[in-house]
Order: C-alpha cells, then sequence, then structure tokens
C-alpha cells in the first residue's frame, strides 16, 4: 500500500508540474461544481490565487458568468459528457477566451486561454471594413473596384448602379471594357497598361457606356488597393458630360456668330466701297468750297467705317 502511495503521490507531483508549466489556464470542477484544481495561470488570467477558488462552488466564486455562455457550454458538456469548445468573452474581466471542455469521469477539465489581442484586433478590423462598406456606399458618386490583372469588376456602389443603369449582378459579371465604347478600347487598354504598376492615385478623362446606349465623359481617379487578397483598384467616377456639352454648346455658338459677324461684315463693306466710290467722283466735280469740304468729312468717315470693318474681318478669322 505504502508503494502504491508513493507510486500515486509521485505520479501526482508529474502531473501538477505538467499543469502548473501549461501557458493556457487550467481548471478541474468535480460534478458538484467543486473547484478541484487551479493552475498557475489560471490564477494570472483572472487573478483569483488557488486558495480562494480550490474547494469552492465554481459559480459561488464567479455568480457573474452564471447563464452566460460559460455556464450553458459547461452544463452541456456535463450532462451529456461531451467535449466543448468555444470563445466568449468574460465581461468582469473585459476579457476574451478560448475555451476547450473535456468530461473527466468526475467532472470537467478545463483548458483556457487569452485571446483578448486577437478578437480586439478582429473586432477592430471589422470596424474598419464597416466603415469602409458605408463610406463607399453611401458615396453620392459611382464608385468601384476592379481586379488589376482580370479587369473585372469586384464591388461596385449603389450610385454606380443607379447611373449606369446595370445591376450590381451584371456588373459583378462583367468586366470595366464593358462600359466603353468599342472604338475607345485600345486608348483605355494603353492607360491601363501605364497604371498597372502605378501605387499613386491617378486620373483620366475617359468615356464611358451606359446600359442605354449612352455616351457620358467621366473623369476618373483610381488607387491601388488590396481587395480580399487581391490587387486591385478602386475608382471613383465624375460625370463631367454636361460641362463637356455646355463648352461644346458654347464654342458651336462662338463659330456660328464669328460666320455670321463675317458675312454681315462683307455685306456692309459692299455698299461702302460704293459710297467711297462715288465721294471721290463727286470730289472732282464739285467746285463750292464748302461742298467740297462736305464731301472730304463724308469721305473720313467712310473710310474710317471701313477701317472698323476690315479689323472685325481680321478678328473673326482669328
Amino acid at each position: 500500500m505504502k508503494d502504491i502511495k508513493r507510486l500515486y503521490t509521485s505520479y501526482r507531483k508529474r502531473v501538477d508540474t505538467i499543469l502548473e508549466s501549461f501557458t493556457d489556464g487550467f481548471f478541474e470542477v468535480y460534478r458538484t461544481w467543486t473547484v478541484t484544481y487551479w493552475n498557475r495561470t489560471a490564477e494570472e488570467l483572472l487573478q483569483i490565487p488557488k486558495e480562494e477558488v480550490v474547494g469552492k462552488n465554481l459559480w459561488d466564486v464567479f455568480p457573474e458568468a452564471v447563464g452566460s455562455r460559460f455556464y450553458t457550454e459547461y452544463h452541456k458538456a456535463m450532462s451529456l459528457q461531451i467535449a466543448t469548445r468555444f470563445e466568449e468573452r468574460f465581461h468582469s474581466k473585459k476579457m476574451w477566451f478560448e475555451v476547450s471542455v473535456f468530461p473527466n469521469g468526475e467532472g470537467l477539465s478545463i483548458y483556457f486561454k487569452d485571446i483578448t489581442h486577437r478578437k480586439n484586433t478582429a473586432l477592430e478590423l471589422e470596424h474598419e471594413r464597416k466603415k469602409y462598406r458605408d463610406l463607399f456606399n453611401h458615396n453620392p458618386l459611382p464608385q468601384w473596384v476592379y481586379d488589376a490583372e482580370t479587369l473585372m469588376f469586384l464591388d461596385v456602389n449603389e450610385a454606380a448602379v443607379r447611373h449606369y443603369g446595370y445591376s450590381k449582378k451584371e456588373f459583378l459579371n462583367a468586366s470595366i471594357l464593358s462600359i466603353r465604347p468599342e472604338e475607345d478600347i485600345s486608348e483605355i487598354k494603353r492607360i491601363l497598361n501605364d497604371i498597372r504598376n502605378c501605387k499613386k492615385p491617378r486620373t483620366s478623362s475617359v468615356r464611358h457606356r451606359k446600359k442605354n446606349g449612352e455616351i457620358i465623359y467621366a473623369d476618373v481617379k483610381g488607387t491601388a488597393i488590396i481587395f480580399n487578397g487581391r490587387v486591385a483598384r478602386m475608382v471613383v467616377v465624375v460625370d463631367k458630360t454636361a460641362e463637356i456639352n455646355a463648352e461644346l454648346a458654347k464654342q458651336q455658338s462662338l463659330a456660328k456668330l464669328h460666320e455670321i459677324t463675317w458675312i454681315q461684315a462683307h455685306e456692309v463693306r459692299r455698299p461702302l466701297s460704293n459710297i467711297l466710290g462715288l465721294g471721290s467722283l463727286l470730289e472732282v466735280d464739285i467746285s463750292s468750297d464748302q461742298q467740297h469740304t462736305l464731301i472730304q468729312k463724308l469721305l473720313e468717315q467712310a473710310k474710317e467705317l471701313d477701317q472698323v470693318i476690315i479689323k472685325t474681318l481680321n478678328n473673326t478669322s482669328n
């Protein structure tokens, strides 16, 4: 009996040494929820020494855990005698734990590790993703992301769907070349080749084709990004069609005005030339000094008017 007791004591010491060396928290509870073991890491993580836990009911020590997932998962493992694994936040400690629970015949053996940093990082990443989604989807300007290699749309916002007339599904099944006029494809490919390795934002002026066939003029600003692990570019579109059409209409109006001015100036100059010729003839036949002076003044005014018309014609031709 002494040998068996000595062997058991030696075995228990080795087991305790192993359990105490765990970097995970570890504890055991009897079927009545009495804590029978509490290792050093459990003390450190939960900041409760084993003297305040061992021999006591687990739920008396942690009453705030009653009704939590810790409570339900531990009871499920105990009643069904099955292993379970889960992640949960222990609110009183403001920590996240990854917990593994194993029935041991007399109760439960429970391993837990601190995953607070990983969880907080994941939550921050999810927050950033949500912020991106909100900014992307609520941007009043059309915006999309496309694969830098395949040129396929990876994501589009609601403004793009409304502005171009394609559904989101139609966008995501197409490449960015599909919204370009056929005659612009070669130029677009040249632009894409230039920006393929460009890390800085770049703006290009291009033409796009809506679903209804309407051609629009757009300034697109693209930025290199990583989207779901893929090299991509995010594009913001500013429709410049109204401005460009207004400028074209202005230029057409000016051209028409120049044409009218040119014609009218020529029409006015023809009778004016006749007046100058007749005035010269009258000047020869006039004997009175007073009449001669009047004719000279008339010719001077006609010549001055002729210079004004010539200057107008020169300005119109320029």
